[in-house]
């Protein structure tokens, strides 16, 4: 990965691709403004985000972010690496990824740990979602309908409505998430 923060390679490859904030905006799912200050390194960049962006602009989302590699099917506690889309920004998530791939694989997910005070950027994006809340306590809205949910309780969405998250209590929240939005581009077919 080049010696550049995330935001710089956001604006490189949007220019190289010859596109506007808007048009790429558009078709990430996420706001013109949001664009504009996740380019001048201004807030964090959720991974649904940044792999939305990254398919808008055409490129993999590996030449913008590097997310650890799964070489086996299995995962265990303790020994997945833990990561942040954008270490040097305030209140993001850590993930562990949970799932690797394989040729012909459709789903991918993460563990996100998020620190109190966490909100996500709204965002939109192709195929389902589905969450579940191992500690804490977390608030999705989707659709404009809001879903506070706890320990235990989970949430299956369209990843196409408009939605977010936020941590919604005072201690850190931890919540897997699969979908079947391409989070990863390695090991594909």
């Amino acid at each position: 990965m080049p010696d550049t923060t995330l935001g710089q390679r956001l604006r490189l490859a949007r220019r190289a691709a010859k596109k506007t904030l808007q048009a790429v905006a558009d078709q990430a799912g996420v706001s013109a403004g949001f664009l504009s200050q996740a380019e001048r390194d201004l807030t964090g960049v959720s991974l649904s985000s940044l792999a939305g962006i990254a398919r808008a602009l055409g490129v993999p989302v590996s030449s913008l972010f590097e997310a650890p590699e799964l070489a086996r099917p299995d995962t265990h506690e303790g020994q997945r690496p833990r990561y942040a889309v954008d270490a040097g920004a305030a209140l993001v998530p850590a993930y562990e990824r949970l799932s690797s791939q394989f040729p012909g694989s459709q789903i991918n997910a993460v563990k996100m740990s998020l620190p109190p005070g966490y909100v996500s950027e709204t965002v939109s994006h192709e195929g389902d979602e589905l969450v579940y809340v191992l500690s804490g306590t977390v608030e999705y809205e989707v659709g404009g309908e809001r879903f506070p949910l706890g320990a235990g309780d989970s949430l299956h969405f369209d990843g196409g409505k408009r939605h977010c998250l936020r941590n919604a209590g005072e201690l850190p929240a931890e919540v897997i998430s699969v979908g079947t939005l391409a989070l990863f581009d390695s090991g594909k077919a």
